[in-house]
């Protein structure tokens, strides 16, 4: 499967991941062979990207392994947690009012689906309307929070308390006017200044809660600090900055970079990576970012790229801790043909291959279509026996 924009959308692609709405209302169900009205539909939803399938990957023999890649939440987790968050942010900002037993019975129902995929990587990316994205960023934030702490070895009461912390890091957000939360455009400096009150807000709200702990709460005070201690609110630095939140600005910059917005498109895990990791030690702790980047597929599985052998191929398995080494299958080779049964390459045990550039779906079916074209020419110029 492949991330599509809608806009690049066409009749006869197929559906590759059930798609719904932020209320969690399904849209269009996985194996949907997609036509004009629908496509419209989707638009009409504000959604930025979906997965189809990707009909260039259809016939190798992992086929079945790409369009089952392992998730670290369930799909009906995710869902469920979305639905609630939305209600419960909605019912903040309208009635002042924060059910913050509702908010801990979604972060056990995360922690629990992390803990029992804890050696999943993270391959997907959550695909979002643009108005509901503070509710997915949310739940992405606790997902990829958990995770990391789970990594680093947490109990249980740090976990519980980590996981509560990531999904409300953004509470004080309900509080800002919702022209500029939802600004299909960058921000301009008093809108930033005013946007940046959300951290004081949120740990503001949270504080006051006898049942959500002060550690929990510092976590959306100090989400925006930075390891360097050129952060806000207070400019704290190192380890003076709450380890939970340190956890959590990583992830909730993570999600942001890859994250479609009305205004940027989103980056794809390997260029995060690059971004991520030239903010070690300024932005980010490097100890924690190293074990957050371990967990990330920088090619997900049935991503295509190209080898610096000009060869194409698929990606079939990834190692963590060794993201940048895939395994993948040829597709074509460096001449463009299409071949039938490709090598499979382990790219940790051959050192000097190495993966050049990862291609976009519509890219990909160029590619496609190119092949079939060289192989036709191919069996044209044939000679006969």
């Amino acid at each position: 499967m492949q991330k599509i924009a809608i806009s690049e959308l066409q009749p006869n692609m197929v559906v590759a991941r059930n798609i719904f709405s932020t209320e969690g209302v399904l849209l269009l169900s996985a194996d949907t062979v997609l036509n004009a009205t629908q496509i419209e539909r989707l638009q009409q939803f504000g959604l930025p990207s979906i997965y189809i399938k990707n009909p260039f990957t259809d016939t190798i023999p992992y086929g079945d392994l790409i369009d089952t890649i392992p998730e670290v939440v369930r799909e009906e987790t995710r869902v469920q947690a979305v639905q609630l968050v939305n209600t419960a942010f909605q019912n903040l900002t309208i009635l002042q009012n924060l059910d913050t037993q509702q908010f801990k019975a979604i972060s056990d129902l995360i922690l629990d689906d992390v803990i029992k995929n804890r050696g999943a990587m993270i391959h997907l990316t959550d695909i979002r309307a643009h108005d509901g994205y503070t509710f997915g960023h949310s739940v992405n934030v606790c997902v990829l929070a958990t995770l990391t702490g789970v990594q680093l070895g947490y109990d249980m009461v740090n976990l519980k308390e980590l996981a509560l912390g990531a999904l409300l890091h953004d509470a004080g957000k309900m509080l800002i006017p919702q022209e500029i939360l939802l600004k299909p455009a960058p921000l301009t400096n008093d809108e930033r200044k005013l946007m940046e009150k959300h951290s004081d807000l949120g740990f503001d709200i949270l504080r006051k809660q006898s049942d959500i702990p002060l550690v929990s709460a510092h976590i959306a005070f100090q989400h925006h600090e930075k390891f360097d201690g050129n952060g806000y609110n207070r400019g704290l630095a190192g380890t003076n900055i709450h380890e939970y939140a340190r956890i959590v600005a990583i992830a909730d910059v993570y999600d942001a970079l890859t994250s479609d917005r009305p205004y940027k498109e989103a980056s794809l895990p390997h260029e995060a990576y690059e971004i991520m990791m030239s903010l070690a030690n300024t932005h980010f702790d490097p100890v924690i970012l190293q074990t957050f980047l371990n967990q990330i597929a920088l090619y997900p599985l049935g991503s295509i790229v190209q080898l610096n052998t000009d060869d194409i191929a698929v990606v079939t398995r990834v190692i963590p801790g060794l993201q940048t080494r895939p395994t993948v299958k040829v597709l074509l080779d460096a001449s463009g043909h299409k071949l039938k049964n490709g090598p499979e390459i382990d790219l940790t045990r051959h050192l000097t291959t190495f993966i050049t550039k990862v291609f976009t779906l519509t890219e990909v079916l160029q590619l496609g279509a190119n092949s079939t074209r060289q192989t036709n020419l191919q069996q044209t110029f044939e000679p006969t026996s």
